[in-house]
């Protein structure tokens, strides 16, 4: 893993957000490995999917705490 730092980050904000645990470790994995010296930042299509299906956890509101 390139970045633990941003693993964790992203980590917890899906799981804080209602994302499934395995599908939030899958996308933290992905964005703690991208390179922004590579196209699409080195991501795989199954990268990209594991991404488009997080992101509404993203997109969407907080659950409240």
């Amino acid at each position: 893993m390139r970045n633990d730092n941003l693993f964790f980050a992203a980590f917890g904000e899906l799981i804080e957000r209602g994302c499934p645990a395995e599908l939030a470790g899958e996308a933290a994995t992905v964005v703690a490995n991208d390179d922004p010296t590579l196209p699409n930042l080195g991501r795989t299509p199954q990268d990209q999917s594991v991404i488009q299906q997080a992101l509404p956890y993203l997109q969407g509101e907080r659950k409240p705490t």
